[in-house]
């Protein structure tokens, strides 16, 4: 009965191929042995009809040949000689449906790389082949080179679902021989869901968000904007942890550093409120110690690159505070007050002119005075 089967196969596939002109390659594959098939596929310069053959030649004996080396050769050759990258839409679920197949059925590893790597090159991506790649990473304990090309495919070709195996992979190093990979896999699956990422950072505890936002935003893989949104969802985090002052830890005050400095960079306005919201949040962490003076003149650096009506008035209220301690002869520390003058010149809002102006009747150093005199002269009328 099994004999009838493949016979039956090859008697299909024979018709098929017959009901149009013949070419050596196809005459070799149907006369041929499982090498000529083979070799016939390998010489067929990209026949669709034949690699189509011979991968179903391939995936119906395999029950009848288990673990064959030639049946393997010949899945190889055929799954590599089909030109993925041209199918259709209405095509690509059936072309999936058939490697998957072939994954599922061979054994050999190089079925199952070929396999990945052919899936993530069709213009059309088929559920099928999303759902073969989650499924496999998932249960995937084991580091071989199937495990490395599905962790490649993954970032191609993934989904939400995939964005989760493979950010709890990554969380738990599971695949630690294949550190970067996973990385790059994660950073391209984050860009493809901004939604996913910030789910992701929401639910996170501090140091899984460190780490997260630092991969994330080290990479010149992806957009600023991308980052910008990443930093400005870490900063909100880390305000909302440490807004009692209490249980700090260092950690998080660099998590807030480095979340302020990406949106900074960024001239990321959008989150101009966010910034305001940390700026009185570091002021108190400056003020309590646990800030300290040149991470707190960082922050007031980074606010001066947002240019916005609100971070204007943030820092010109600061700098009246600054003013009346002065006013008792308590002089702030040169370097923040500097920051400060220099950040309300570099906004240029005329709004900061009185107290800009009244740092210069006050008895602070003069190089403080001139530079006063100097972000004055900056303001835009």
């Amino acid at each position: 009965m099994k004999g009838f089967v493949t016979v039956s196969c090859i008697g299909l596939m024979m018709t098929s191929l017959f009901a149009q002109v013949v070419t050596d390659a196809q005459r070799k594959f149907i006369k041929g042995n499982i090498a000529d098939k083979t070799a016939a596929i390998r010489e067929s310069s990209g026949d669709e009809s034949l690699a189509q053959a011979g991968l179903d030649f391939a995936i119906g004996n395999r029950q009848f040949l288990g673990a064959d080396r030639d049946l393997s050769a010949l899945a190889v050759a055929s799954i590599l000689s089909l030109p993925a990258s041209e199918v259709s839409q209405k095509n690509a679920d059936a072309l999936a449906e058939k490697l998957v197949k072939a994954f599922n059925q061979f054994d050999d590893e190089t079925v199952k790389i070929a396999v990945l790597d052919k899936l993530v090159t069709t213009k059309y991506i088929s559920q099928k082949a999303v759902n073969l790649v989650n499924g496999y990473l998932f249960a995937a304990r084991q580091q071989n080179d199937t495990t490395k090309a599905a962790i490649t495919a993954a970032g191609k070709i993934g989904d939400s679902k995939t964005f989760e195996i493979v950010y709890e992979a990554w969380k738990s190093n599971r695949w630690s021989d294949f550190r970067a990979e996973t990385e790059d896999a994660l950073i391209a699956l984050s860009a493809a869901s901004l939604a996913d990422s910030v789910k992701a950072i929401s639910m996170a505890n501090l140091s899984e968000t460190y780490a997260f936002f630092t991969l994330l935003t080290k990479t010149e893989k992806k957009s600023q904007n991308f980052k910008a949104e990443i930093a400005e969802n870490a900063l909100s985090k880390a305000i909302y942890n440490t807004e009692d002052l209490s249980g700090r830890m260092e950690e998080t005050v660099n998590l807030q550093i480095d979340a302020m400095k990406v949106i900074s960079d960024n001239h990321w306005v959008r989150a101009s409120p966010l910034v305001i919201r940390y700026f009185s949040l570091a002021r108190q962490e400056y003020e309590s110690n646990v800030l300290a003076q040149d991470k707190f003149v960082s922050v007031i650096q980074s606010m001066a690159q947002l240019t916005s009506t609100g971070t204007a008035q943030a820092l010109s209220a600061y700098l009246a505070d600054l003013n009346r301690n002065a006013e008792q002869s308590m002089y702030p520390a040169k370097p923040v007050v500097l920051a400060v003058i220099n950040g309300l010149g570099v906004l240029g809002d005329k709004a900061a002119f009185d107290n800009l102006l009244y740092v210069t009747y006050l008895t602070y150093p003069q190089d403080v005075i001139a530079a006063a005199r100097d972000a004055l002269a900056k303001l835009k009328w």
